[in-house]
Parts: structure tokens; sequence; C-alpha cells
């Protein structure tokens, strides 16, 4: 050996070029490739891999590794110019074509960038002919590389300019190739196959084996020897990713020339991987940078299962996605792609349960460990998340820990994995004494951080397992004593506690005692009257019955009944509260306990306080105008209103507001012949499913003598032909599908107080073929949904009928969505202004996606009128949830609604439901007042549900008794002079149009 100190004949953190030859390995099937598809004469070729796969590398070496005398190859790397303009970048190329070349003929003049810009054909029509004179008969091939780094956020009108002028200028130039290349995770990828669509692609992609071997041996021949174990230890990291292997190898000579041992075994392979990650950790951040925060989680989660040392004391799946859920993590839609996105990029094996290179799976486990990461998923919907939570976290500290843990929850519901809300939770349902509630929320907190969290969860489960003692479900308390042995084994408490259990369950077991029946139980021996002593008059088809044992908590959304029974409450006329609740219970539940007991005077008093504490809340007003009305002793009259409240509590409450203004001004002039108005709110949560059954329930009881609802055009679609059948009057407020008709035409019992989408779809079209240039547009909509396939064909009918064209439908509820090249390719390849957001109801989130998608690609974002995309929607989007998750992105936004406050038919009554709800109010508001007073207006003496059926059909309301527009329904059921109007989004605020 030589004495002298050999170099580290490994190359990293620099491209091997021409003047190298004997550094490149492998890639000889690429290199005919090219070689091949020139012969041919294609004009254009496209490679494309990962990020230090040696693209560039590939790149220098085409010019003495393709055997063509006939072409001149010009390599020029584009990632100096991301600031530059087109001409500047033209000029660049043309002295890199000279230089390159070598041709200093004086004949040959360089452009001037600032004529360059002005005319970009100077470079194709001047430079190039004095070039191809120059060359002879051989053809010129650019050989472009880091073509992605044109692509930023703030400047991307280089690539949107420089792609079609290349294509346009090789179709011109019979001379002229390309060969473009581009990182596999590029956004521009799609673009440039977009627009050289017949360009043959190929994958710059791992070596094989003996080329990895050749690439690990023959630069350290004659100073290095490797064991054949150690040459597969460094495949195994590397899988044959060129940069990698040289990485691990130049870390293997550092490590055998400081020792002096030049032969490698699979030890010396082990111990070098750590300087290797070292030595890497620059070439390894790009991998990061172009992952989304979810796929990152991911990403780690995925290392970590794959981690046999860690996991091997777990009784957990290998699955990443199993793994985060015994980390805390709940799955969202965003986490539950990432393995798609991890697998598309070459991150992920097919199994998408396996890291490609275990040397990056290592740097994973190293840096970026999953504990450590699945913190940052805190930092997803943060605009919108920080102000609630700031203000959750002010509440707390002021004292008011009712009203902050409602915010928290509210930051939750945003984002479910934002864990410094869960642990304010905890902690604050525990000060409050709330248990069962605090252990929820503290089991879920353990997983994310035990050390922090252990204390509450044990003090959680001690006090719920004593309150569970007093409630004498023995069973339940005691596994939350085991639960605390299981985290604190020397928890004495516990253990006591424990022992006392056992001691009385077996002293319960040694007495001579008769077994215990379910019906001796109930008075009565009926199921009928243990629902009429726990729910008053509440209907008892909507009551849903589920047995549980005694010891078994009630689940979410029921209630316990003597200890034995849970009930499921879907309707209410004021038995129940159907809106979650945190404040204003010292209220509700004394009100509720008093209606369900008969007592309705107590129940006026206290409902009535409730609604004051509370004036917003339209639920408390409409049961204290029932308690008013049983209070009176004659039999009200009852209507059935039917609200999404699992769905949408929001919009639930946007249509009782409406509801309970009119049965309140009716109750307050005496109603009719000394008999009030009673309302049943019924809960859907708009599901048709559902719906079905609560309206042949409904339909059962005679005391109902109609129904306003349902909200969405779905759920009103598979509840209409029930109604149908028994005659009982349907009055929608919200739903606007043209396809919702009575099935029986001489005798219709569906009414709506709102325009159909045929009136909102050509009010909406006129709008939009009057706006210059918005002559093309993309429709995106639910296929799945009745009222977003209603609107878009209406729409599209009289789009088209005006003059315009609709280019694309396109599927919100396709699960393969890709919104960000959608949104790009209707821009750059429809060349389309404007989009249509027909979303359901359950699609918002989605078209709030799109509006951010379209906002990324604004040059201008103080701007809301020069956007990528000027956007247009239905009513569906009318909602302050669309403001709030949008923000900036959905300024300029134009929806076509029923009824809007500002108009001037609208202004006495949005003044007047201003006053008494203490707010703004919203068009279902609106239309669901007036749906309210068509039925009032229906009622006689002796109404019955034929009788107000009839007299729907012949109603008529002056503009003084609805929301600003007289009244009156066609043969159909259609309101007659509905107005729709539009409304646009300025400064995050919906405004008359």
């Amino acid at each position: 050996m030589n004495s002298a100190v050999p170099r580290n004949p490994y190359i990293i953190g620099r491209p091997i070029d021409e003047n190298d030859p004997e550094l490149f390995w492998g890639r000889q099937s690429l290199f005919r490739f090219i070689e091949d598809k020139l012969r041919k004469k294609t004009k254009v070729i496209i490679l494309y891999g990962q990020r230090r796969i040696g693209k560039s590398s590939l790149l220098r070496n085409i010019p003495t590794s393709v055997d063509l005398d006939n072409f001149a190859f010009v390599p020029f790397d584009l990632q100096s110019y991301i600031h530059k303009s087109l001409g500047e970048v033209l000029e660049e190329l043309a002295i890199e074509i000279l230089d390159s070349l070598e041709l200093d003929s004086p004949e040959i003049l360089l452009p001037d960038p600032t004529a360059l810009n002005t005319d970009p054909s100077l470079f194709s029509n001047q430079f190039l002919p004095q070039v191809y004179q120059s060359l002879g008969n051989q053809n010129l091939a650019l050989l472009l590389d880091e073509l992605e780094t044109l692509n930023t956020p703030d400047n991307n009108l280089i690539s949107q300019h420089l792609f079609p002028y290349l294509k346009s200028l090789v179709a011109q130039q019979d001379n002229l190739y390309l060969i473009l290349c581009v990182g596999h995770e590029s956004k521009d990828l799609p673009h440039l196959l977009g627009i050289f669509k017949d360009a043959p692609t190929t994958e710059i992609g791992l070596l094989d084996q003996q080329t990895t071997q050749e690439l690990i041996t023959k630069p350290a021949a004659g100073l290095l020897s490797y064991e054949p174990a150690a040459i597969q230890a460094i495949y195994h990291l590397s899988a044959g990713h060129p940069y990698f292997t040289q990485v691990l190898c130049f870390a293997i000579f550092s490590r055998a020339r400081e020792l002096q041992e030049w032969h490698i075994t699979p030890e010396d392979v082990e111990n070098s991987v750590d300087q290797a990650l070292e030595n890497a950790s620059a070439g390894l951040a790009w991998i990061r940078d172009g992952l989304s925060i979810p796929e990152r989680v991911v990403f780690s989660a995925v290392a970590e299962a794959d981690n046999a040392v860690k996991n091997s004391y777990k009784n957990t799946s290998n699955q990443p996605l199993s793994l985060l859920k015994d980390y805390g993590v709940i799955q969202t839609n965003s986490l539950r792609e990432a393995p798609n996105k991890l697998a598309e990029r070459g991150f992920l094996d097919k199994t998408k349960c396996k890291v490609t290179l275990e040397f990056i799976r290592r740097w994973l486990i190293k840096r970026y460990p999953l504990q450590q990461e699945i913190l940052e998923l805190e930092k997803l919907a943060q605009d919108q998340i920080h102000p609630i939570y700031q203000q959750a976290t002010t509440e707390y500290q002021q004292g008011k820990i009712s009203k902050a843990l409602g915010l928290y929850k509210q930051v939750v519901e945003l984002n479910p994995n934002q864990f410094s809300a869960i642990f304010a939770l905890a902690e604050g349902y525990l000060e409050l004494g709330e248990f069962e509630k605090a252990v929820t929320y503290y089991q879920r907190a353990y997983k994310v951080d035990q050390i922090r969290n252990q204390d509450g969860l044990v003090r959680s489960l001690i006090n719920y397992g004593n309150d569970l003692i007093e409630q004498q479900e023995y069973t339940t308390a005691r596994e939350q004593f085991q639960q605390v042995l299981e985290i604190a084994p020397d928890n004495l408490s516990a253990e006591e506690k424990l022992l006392d259990i056992e001691n009385y369950l077996n002293s319960l077991e040694k007495e001579d005692r008769p077994s215990s029946n379910l019906d001796n139980l109930i008075p009565g021996n009926s199921l009928l009257s243990l629902l009429t002593i726990a729910a008053g008059v509440a209907i008892i088809s909507l009551v849903g019955v589920v047995f549980y044992k005694v010891s078994t908590p009630c689940p979410t959304g029921a209630q316990k009944v003597f200890g034995i029974r849970c009930i499921t409450i879907t309707i209410s006329r004021g038995e129940h509260s159907l809106f979650p609740r945190i404040d204003n219970k010292e209220n509700i539940d004394p009100a509720t306990k008093a209606f369900q007991n008969q007592n309705y005077g107590a129940a006026v008093q206290v409902f009535y306080k409730a609604w004051q504490a509370n004036p917003n809340d339209p639920e408390l007003l409409i049961y204290y105008n029932n308690a008013l009305a049983r209070q009176q002793g004659l039999e009200p009259f009852t209507i059935a209103v039917v609200v999404p409240i699992d769905q949408s509590q929001s919009g639930a409450k946007q249509i009782l507001r409406g509801v309970a203004q009119a049965q309140h001004q009716f109750n307050n002039l005496g109603g009719l012949n000394g008999r009030f108005l009673e309302i049943a709110i019924v809960n859907d949560g708009n599901d048709p499913d559902k719906t079905k059954e609560i309206a042949q329930a409904l339909v059962k009881d005679n005391s109902i003598l109609g129904v306003i609802g349902h909200n969405s055009s779905d759920a009103s679609k598979a509840a209409l032909p029930v109604y149908d059948q028994a005659g009982l009057a349907m009055i929608s407020s919200t739903s606007t599908s043209s396809d919702l008709t009575s099935g029986d035409v001489k005798k219709n019992v569906f009414f709506r107080t709102v325009p159909s989408n045929r009136a909102l779809a050509i009010k909406l079209a006129k709008h939009v073929t009057n706006q210059a240039g918005l002559d093309k547009v993309v429709i995106f909509y639910d296929s799945d949904s009745v009222y977003s396939n209603s609107l878009k064909d209406f729409f599209k009918r009289d789009f088209e009928q005006l003059g315009g064209k609709v280019v694309r439908e396109i599927e919100l509820n396709n699960p393969n969505l890709n919104i960000t090249e959608e949104v790009t390719r209707s821009l750059y390849q429809d060349q389309v202004k404007a989009a249509m957001l027909f979303s359901s109801v359950l699609y918002t989130n989605t078209a709030v996606n799109i509006a951010k998608a379209n906002a990324n690609l604004n040059p201008n974002p103080n701007n809301r009128y020069q956007q990528g995309l000027r956007l247009f929607g239905g009513d569906s989007l009318y909602s302050s949830k669309i403001l709030q998750q949008g923000g900036q992105a959905v300024e300029g936004l134009t929806i076509t609604v029923p009824w809007f406050r500002e108009s001037p038919q609208a202004i006495n009554f949005s003044t007047a439901a201003e006053k008494l709800w203490k707010g703004e109010v919203s068009w279902a508001t609106a239309t669901s007042f007036d749906a309210t007073q068509a039925f009032i207006k229906a009622l006689v003496k002796n109404a019955d549900r034929e009788k107000v059926l009839d007299r729907l059909h012949n109603i008529k309301l002056s503009a003084n008794d609805t929301s600003g527009l007289p009244l009156q329904f066609t043969d159909q059921g259609e309101h007659q002079k509905s107005e729709p109007v539009l409304v646009e989004v300025v400064d995050g605020e919906f405004k008359l149009k």
C-alpha cells in the first residue's frame, strides 16, 4: 500500500460530467434509448426521475455516450434563471450554445434580451439559422436540466411561456431537438406531458445490482477490498440509488483510511451508516421539503412500522395508519391519501408499507421519529384555527372554562389532530368534574404524550371510577381502576377500589336471591310506559331503543332511563335538547325536565329564561312556545320541521330561526281560536337512508298536520314519496332541485318557498355570459347529488343557449380528484376563465379547497378579479363556514341565492329578524319563515291534514306577511313570485351584487 494518504475516490455533492467518464457507471440502456429515438428523428424526449438519482450526470454524459456524429449536444442548466424573463433565458441559452460548441464566428450575432422579450422569434428566425450554418450538416440537441426550478410560488410565468415556446420552436426547426429532464416529484411533469403529448418518456431509475456493485468496487479498486456480504449490505441500504451508494462508500472509505483497515466487512458498512447520514443531510433535505405535513407524518410512520427493533415489544400492526392510531392520531383524508402519493413518487414500495430505500428509512428514524413528527399535524388549518385557539385560551385563563371548552372543540372539529386543544379539553373537563369526558380526551392525549398526560389520566380514571361506583355500575368502574394500574402499577387507591369491588361482587354471588327480570323493574310491564315516563309525549317511533347492561354508559346522543335502557332521541317538542350543549345547561336541564313531567307552567318560565340567556338560540324559543301552547289546555296545531343537526348544526339553526320567528309571532297574537302553534323538531342529519324512516314515523303521528323540510334535495327526494302516499303536506324551504315533484299531480303534496334550480341557474347563466371573456367555463359538481346534478344540467343548458360553452364537468365525489391538477388544467390547457362550484352540502369543504388551489395560482392575490379562475356557485355555498374556511381564497366568489337581507324587498323582515335574534340572518331563515307562514295561513278551526293541504294550494300571502315577496304556489307547488339574487364575497362578507 502506498504510504501517501489516498484521495477518496467516491464523489458526492456534484454531477459527474463528460471529463470524468471513468467515474460514471451504468445507464447504457438509457443512452441506447436516446440514441434510438434521435436516429428516428424524435424531436422531443422527456427524462424524469427522483432528485439525486443522477439526472444531471446523465445529461452531461450524453455527448460522449450517445454515438451519433450528426448531432451537436448543448447541456443547459435552468437552475440559475428562476427570476429571469423569457428573453433573458433565451439570451443565456444563446451564449451557452456558442460557448459549448466553441462557435466564435463574428457573423453569429447574439440577440438583445430586451428585443427577445418583445419578439422571441428573433431567437429562432435570426440566431439559430446562423448556428446551423456554422454546424454544417449537424443537428442541434438542447439538453435542458432543472426545468422544475422555474416554477416557484412567486414566479411561474417563465415555465408557462417557456414550455409552449419550446414546443413551437422544435415544430418550426427541422434541425432542432430537445431532451428535457425533470424531477419525478415535479409539479411540471404533468404540464410537460400535456404540452408534449407525443414525446416518449423514460424514467431514470435505480441501478441494477450488477451496476451498483461496479459503482462500489471500481472507483476504489486497488485501495479497498469488499467482502461480498459487505457489497450486499450496501445494496440493501441504497437499493441501487447512485447518490446514496456513493455517500455510503465515501463514508466507508473515510473510516477505512482513518483506521488503516482496507478490507471491508458488513460490520464496517454498518459502522459507517451514521457518518453517511450526516454527510447526506443536505442531499436528503429535498425529500421532506417536497412533502406535505400528512405525507411527512405517514413517511415516518412507515419507517417506524418497519423498525423491528423498536416494535418488537409492541402488539401493533405493520400498517402505518394503524401505528398512527396507536399514537393518538385520527385518520383524516389527507393522511389516508398520503401512502398513495408517497408510492407514486417512489418513496414507498408497491405495498405502501415499506420505505423503498433502507438508507432513507434509517434517516427518518434518526432525524424525524414519529413521536416528534405527529406534532406537526397541529400546523394544519392554522389560519382558521389560531384565532379560535387563542380566544379559547383567554377564556380559560379568565375562568370561563365551559365557554373555552366549546371553542377548543371547534378547533378539534377543524383539525382532529390539534393536540394542544385535545390536552386542554382533557384538563378542562377534569377541572369541571365531568370525569367521563375527561377520561375520553386524556386517553387520546396519553397516546400523544405519555409524560405530560399520565397524571391527568390517572386522576380522571379514579374520579370516573368513583362516580360509577355511586351509580352502582361496578363492572365499568372496575375497568377504570384496572386501566390506572396498567399506567401506574403502584397506585394504592386503584388497588383498594378494585379490592372493594371484587369483595362486593363476590358477596352478591353468594346471596340466595331470585334472578333479576327486566319486566319486574319497569312499572306497567311495557316499553310504552317506559318511554312515556322518560320522554313525556315524544313520538315513540322516532325514539331508537337500545338495550345495554346496567353498568354500560349510554353512547353519545342517547339517555339512560332507570339505569336499564338507552334511548336515542331524534325528535323533540321540548322533552330534550337535540343540540350538543355545554353552556346554559343550568337553565335547559330543568326546563326539559319540567316539560317531560308535563309541568308546562314551570317549563314556560325556565325555557324563557334559557332563551333570554342565549337569544340567538331558536330551539329554546320554539320549546318556550311549545310549553305555552300546552299550557293553554287546548290541543295545539302541530307542524314538524326536519333539520340536519348531525350534518350541520349551523344550517339547522338557520332554518329553525325562521320557523321560531313565525311561531312566536302567531302565538303572541293569540293563535287561532285560542289554539297555539307547536313545532316538533326532527333531526335527520341530511341522511337519505335515515330520512325515509323519519318520514314514515311522522306520517304515523296523526297530530302532525304538515312538515317543513327536508334541508337537502337528496333528503327531500327520499322522504317525498312517503308524504305523497299519506297526503301529508311538505313545504321545503331549502331544497332547490327541479327533480322534486309530487307523484300525484291532482293532489300535489310538495311545495317550496325557495326558487328551484331552474330559476337559480338562469340567473347565474345570464350573469356569467354578461361578464367579458367568460364564454368558457368548467363545472365542479357532485354526481351523486340530486341538487348538484339538477343545478349543473340547467346551468349548462341555459349557458350554452346564451352562447357559452361548458368545457368540462368535474366530479367532486371522485375519490381520485386532484384539485390542483384540475384547476391548473382548466387554466392553462382548457384556457377557461371561470369555474362553477355546484357543490352539494357534503362537498362544501372540497369547494373551499378548489378556491384555495385557485388562489395559489393568482399572480395578484390582492385583486380578487385577477385570480386564475373567476369563481361562481350555487346557494349551497352561502354559509359563514365558506367565509371562515376560505378566507382570502373566496374573495370575489359570486353565488345565486333565493333571498338576501340587503335587497330592498328584504329590509323590513331582516330588520325585525336581526332585532329578535341579535344578529344577521340567512336566506334559509327567510324562506323557512315563509314556509311556516304558509302553514299558519292554511290553518282552520278543525284543521286536519286534508284541509291544510287543500288550503295550501290556494293561499295568498302579501309581502308584509313574508320575508319580502308575495307568496302564492303554482299547481306544482313552486313559489310564483320567487326572485333569486346574486351576492359576492367582498372583504370576507357576502354583499349584494
